[in-house]
């Protein structure tokens, strides 16, 4: 709810803008200050989309990051947790074998037990591994992602409230951002070759 707020609240800028303008239009003003107020709602409006745009691309890297990143090394905390029960459980039931009585009947349960054991405690041991390198790859993620973003955020923001449009386009382009065009389809990847 936190993040569409700012959305929805960038994204009626540039309708409000161009319903402006096209009441401008209607109604028969075509004086000059009315034709210089449309031409500034116009640049509004395309301003409001490029913020609006700056803003889509902010809430979806930071979505990325908390939803698809951070659930991901849940998930392998969760299974290594799972790996260290289990492992836990046959280092104990091998402990129990080892303590009793050795005698024809018990060695083979002994093996298979030792068996079980090693294969348990190599499959613990990776995934200790794999949350270890996940949670180092998460912070050093986390912390660029998010001082990326920000960056963008308050470039976006501060060159359209100071109504530097040349600013704010270049801060789209700086993050790799490109808008599409209002009636445009992107072209099919066949259309392309």
């Amino acid at each position: 709810m936190a993040q569409e707020s700012p959305k929805n609240s960038a994204a009626e800028i540039p309708v409000t803008s161009n319903g402006e303008v096209d009441d401008s239009h209607e109604h028969g003003f075509n004086r000059e200050e009315f034709g210089y107020n449309a031409d500034t709602q116009k640049l509004l409006a395309k301003n409001g989309e490029t913020l609006l745009g700056a803003i889509n691309f902010f809430i979806a890297s930071v979505n990325t990051l908390v939803n698809k990143t951070i659930e991901d090394t849940l998930m392998t905390v969760k299974q290594y947790e799972s790996a260290r029960i289990e492992y836990d459980a046959y280092r104990t039931d091998l402990e129990e074998l080892n303590l009793g009585p050795r005698d024809a009947n018990t060695l083979p349960k002994i093996e298979q037990s030792q068996h079980l054991f090693q294969a348990h405690k190599e499959k613990y041991d990776k995934m200790r591994n794999d949350v270890s390198v996940k949670l180092k790859f998460l912070e050093e993620n986390k912390v660029k992602v998010l001082h990326n973003q920000l960056v963008l955020f308050h470039n976006a923001i501060a060159a359209y409230f100071a109504g530097n449009q040349k600013q704010l386009e270049q801060t789209l382009k700086q993050f790799h951002i490109k808008l599409k065009t209002p009636g445009v389809d992107a072209p099919s990847w066949l259309e392309e070759q």
